[in-house]
């Protein structure tokens, strides 16, 4: 190679490095605007605490539905480590995102699968199981691969019927590549042990569990139980009884469905940053459709979030967020990708401060609880709908 031809590699050489430290300076600096942070602490308290009601009820962490909104990946890595039964996912895609992160922990694939998708490769988890065609197609194309029967003992979703589940069996028994794992059934209510609803399924999973023994099957685990029936005291003894695992959704995340818990801590926060800063005079109106009308003079901040990345609809001009503590409501209807929010209390309010849209703490006005009650919902309908594309950062 001649002087001239290794001059130039040099100058090229020196040209990319110059690019390289170029895009590293731009990553440091680049800050999202909506961010979402999972406390790393508080979900493995829940986990913990969860496990410690009744020894003798294993806990299943959920991860369905991108983690409850947590992120599905960042749940499994921080539950990966608690040597968990399983995790327990609806689709097998999420079965999919969890093995591409190197989750170790064995994935339970609640949900219906398309049996077509279960011929592709050799896949390493377990499915719910309740109609032949499905336990056929895993018989031939996964074997070795672990099911767990669902019946239905009176929610009237999936599931096999009881007074199907000896044929089921009869046909099933036939299958010899697969392994029955597990016997399961879902709550559709669990607010008191003398609710008819909750009583009538109990009866139904134990006449299940005696058809099971009847056919010599004796799967490891028995799961009828989300975390509500588990955390609340009157139905407590009851799953303990008929079950060995309990599937923890909700309130692994922080929240109670069925009864308040305060043992409980919410794992997640969602914030944003303010956009612009104006003074609106009284009588003005905001927003779309001008709903809300200024009593008086006053000092607005616009948000770059909206209905699109989770801020509910129902909240305009009822829900809250806040800054440094200090709760400023939302004024107007929530936009699609901005929210306008009263900050004349806060003192000098700066384009780029920090907002909570949604606290972890569950006394503040703007904690997920709250919201969820402000809109007249669940958590779980403000948690799932957060969008995929707002980082998620575990702290």
């Amino acid at each position: 190679m001649n002087l001239t031809a290794v001059e130039n590699l040099t100058k090229l050489s020196g040209k990319f490095l110059t690019m390289l430290k170029f895009l590293n300076l731009f990553k440091k600096r680049y800050q999202t605007l909506n961010k979402i942070e999972i406390s790393q602490n508080n979900l493995l308290h829940n986990y913990h605490y969860l496990s410690s009601l009744d020894k003798k009820v294993l806990i299943a962490p959920v991860m369905k539905s991108n983690g409850y909104g947590h992120g599905i990946t960042n749940v499994g890595k921080i539950l990966d480590s608690v040597n968990a039964p399983f995790f327990c996912v609806d689709s097998l895609f999420e079965a999919y995102e969890l093995q591409k992160a190197n989750i170790k922990t064995p994935v339970l694939v609640m949900g219906y699968s398309n049996p077509e998708n279960l011929k592709v490769k050799t896949l390493p988890f377990s499915f719910a199981v309740y109609d032949l065609e499905t336990t056929k197609v895993l018989n031939e194309f996964q074997p070795g691969c672990g099911v767990h029967i669902f019946v239905d003992t009176g929610m009237h979703r999936e599931g096999v019927p009881v007074e199907n589940l000896p044929e089921f069996l009869n046909q099933i028994k036939k299958l010899t590549n697969i392994k029955i794992e597990g016997l399961m059934s879902h709550l559709a209510s669990s607010e008191s042990r003398k609710d008819p609803l909750f009583l009538n399924q109990i009866k139904q999973y134990k006449k299940a569990k005696g058809i099971l023994k009847k056919h010599k099957i004796h799967p490891k685990w028995f799961h009828i139980a989300a975390t509500g029936s588990l955390i609340n005291p009157q139905t407590r003894p009851i799953i303990a009884e008929v079950s060995n695992l309990a599937r923890a959704g909700l309130a692994l995340y922080g929240y109670s469905s069925s009864m308040p818990d305060q043992n409980l801590k919410p794992t997640l926060t969602l914030t944003t940053k303010i956009a612009q800063i104006k003074k609106v005079s009284r009588g003005e109106k905001l927003g779309y459709d001008g709903t809300y009308t200024a009593k008086k003079d006053m000092t607005i901040a616009v948000l770059p979030i909206g209905y699109y990345d989770g801020v509910d609809r129902r909240l305009s001009n009822k829900g809250a967020f806040s800054i440094n503590d200090i709760s400023c409501p939302i004024i107007g209807r929530v936009s699609m990708n901005l929210n306008i929010t009263d900050v004349s209390s806060v003192p000098n309010p700066k384009v780029g401060q920090e907002v909570v849209v949604y606290s972890c703490n569950p006394a503040d006005k703007n904690s997920l609880g709250n919201a969820a009650k402000i809109c007249k919902t669940i958590p779980y309908d403000l948690l799932v709908n957060l969008a995929e594309t707002t980082r998620r950062e575990v702290i």
